[in-house]
């Protein structure tokens, strides 16, 4: 039932697209749309995390890192004011 609404939608679409040219940009547009996905990041022990909860936990962990300062090698340091 939901693909013969699906088609029957477009349908209709492609029926009004001189009145309603709006609807159908609209629908051609969220056509294109993709979920984005991230690739594999590695952790400090030197795996591969695939799972998108483990990958955001380490994103995190970076992040973190650079407003408390733990991470003290790849800090820069500025001279003056």
């Amino acid at each position: 039932m939901v693909r013969k609404a699906k088609v029957q939608l477009e349908l209709n679409l492609t029926r009004k697209v001189r009145n309603n040219k709006k609807g159908f940009y609209r629908h051609v547009s969220q056509k294109k749309k993709v979920e984005k996905v991230y690739p594999p990041l590695m952790n400090t022990t030197g795996k591969l995390v695939a799972v998108d909860e483990e990958k955001a936990e380490l994103l995190n962990n970076i992040f973190a890192s650079v407003f408390t300062g733990s991470l003290s090698c790849h800090t820069s340091q500025v001279d003056g004011l």
